[in-house]
């Protein structure tokens, strides 16, 4: 593949093209490896298998998941490919058949009567992969999840007992509220405005769904809960598959509408309420609370949409910084005041306190300048409370992924747990990074270095008691 007119595919943003495992011999630890760790560290990101006619970060490639797993000190890894029926039709042909989410390409009649995949989006499978109700999930927002085995060997598509109909798009964003292990989530379709939450028990069974009416369908990446509300950001942010079709620019910014904040109640009953500020676009919440008849957001703030069809324009490396929002739910007024002026993105907390008031927030984080394709050479760690930000850099060219706390099996406090991300940094090679939750300034306590190149991703987890 030629892949230099892309640069998202350059340096540790570029493909690999094999499927790895390692034992415990083929891999080096260094430092100790927290023994109460039970379960599995995975990450989920795009893995582009042939030539792409157009690449749009971070809306392209084909999922890999990579994952390590920990049993009584011990560890494991292996990276594999989700099996998606694009992925297996362009196998088959052994060339490029499906287009960008950018530019989109016209499905050869040969390809469907030879029964391949008819559909010309691509359900990468790519952004993120959970696990909930004893179900491995790798999820992409513009389709169906793929469920996984443990091994991550795909299975294949899953519509939750036929609670997904065709055409619905599942989120890659749900969040699991800790009180009753439920799954919210929720699901757009491309031939619809309208957005639907939708929540899954404990095991997995759906139990719910609130449709949302919206005049336009918008680019909704992420959701937050609180104890009462499910809340998105409807951003001035569109996507037109016609002019995808057509090689047009697909994606409309349109500022002067503003960005609307929308707080569904959970429970199906009442109105929704809607907020209106001043434009803006966001990936992802960091966590919401409720406190005094007002809703905390904590979120990373972007100014405008961060992509776009053409190459070099330096959208996707705008500034993104930690924010926090407050809603008035009597007045209706919004307060949206930066907290961090670091470089940040991927924010997670414990999510034992999701939806709840907590004090620390996680995020991938930046201390220099990018060329071309921006990264994250360091883990953040953000608190609430003192409103200080401190950072762990582990090396100025390095590479690091989205930090995954893990919690302490004995302890219900935030800082006394761990945090994971996959790390690149050269002359040291790539390793999963272990740092203490509480004191990431002393460095990692362990790091699982793995002997093979693993890419940039996307979104991680920690996958308590899945093990081989």
């Amino acid at each position: 593949m030629d892949l230099s007119a892309f640069p998202y595919l350059q340096g540790n943003y570029a493909p690999i093209d094999e499927e790895r495992d390692f034992d415990e011999s083929q891999l080096r630890v260094e430092g100790e490896i927290p023994k109460k760790l039970l379960g599995a560290f995975m990450r989920d990101g795009a893995n582009v298998a042939y030539q792409p006619n157009h690449y749009v970060y971070p809306l392209d490639g084909d999922g890999m998941v990579h994952g390590v797993y920990f049993k009584d000190g011990h560890v494991e890894y292996k990276n594999r490919w989700v099996q998606t029926s694009h992925l297996m039709t362009e196998r088959k042909f052994d060339h490029t058949i499906y287009g960008s989410v950018g530019k989109l390409l016209e499905v050869p009649q040969e390809v469907i009567d030879a029964g391949g995949e008819p559909n010309p989006i691509r359900n990468t499978a790519n952004t993120n992969v959970i696990y909930h109700g004893e179900k491995l999930l790798a999820l992409w927002e513009g389709g169906f999840p793929h469920l996984l085995n443990n091994d991550l060997s795909t299975v294949g598509l899953y519509d939750y007992d036929g609670a997904l109909k065709p055409g619905d798009a599942l989120t890659a964003h749900p969040k699991i509220c800790p009180i009753t292990g439920d799954l919210v989530s929720c699901s757009q379709r491309w031939d619809s405005p309208n957005y639907w939450v939708r929540v899954f028990d404990a095991k997995g069974r759906h139990k719910q769904v609130m449709e949302v009416e919206l005049p336009r369908k918008g680019i909704i990446h992420d959701l937050q809960i609180t104890a009462n509300y499910v809340v998105i950001f409807y951003a001035p942010t569109y996507h037109s598959v016609e002019k995808a079709m057509k090689g047009e620019d697909p994606f409309v910014w349109e500022p002067e509408l503003g960005t609307k904040i929308i707080a569904i109640p959970r429970d199906g009953s009442g109105e929704n309420i809607v907020f209106e500020t001043e434009s803006f676009f966001s990936w992802h919440f960091c966590n919401g609370f409720e406190s005094g008849g007002k809703i905390v957001l904590d979120y990373v703030w972007i100014n405008s949409i961060p992509f776009t069809q053409s190459q070099g324009t330096g959208v996707e490396k705008q500034p993104r910084r930690m924010y926090r929002m407050t809603l008035d739910m009597v007045t209706r007024q919004v307060t949206n005041e930066q907290f961090s002026d670091v470089f940040c993105e991927f924010s997670r907390i414990d999510e034992r306190l999701m939806g709840k008031d907590y004090r620390y927030g996680f995020a991938a984080c930046s201390n220099r300048e990018w060329g071309d394709a921006h990264g994250y050479n360091c883990t953040g760690s953000f608190d609430f409370q003192t409103g200080e930000t401190v950072l762990w850099e582990y090396g100025e060219k390095a590479n690091a992924g989205e930090p995954v706390h893990v919690p302490n099996p004995d302890s219900d406090k935030e800082e006394d747990g761990w945090l994971m991300c996959f790390v690149d940094n050269p002359g040291e090679g790539p390793f999963l990074s272990i740092l203490s939750a509480g004191n990431i300034t002393d460095g990692p306590v362990a790091k699982v270095h793995i002997p093979g190149r693993v890419p940039n991703g996307f979104h991680a987890n920690w996958m308590q008691n899945l093990t081989l």
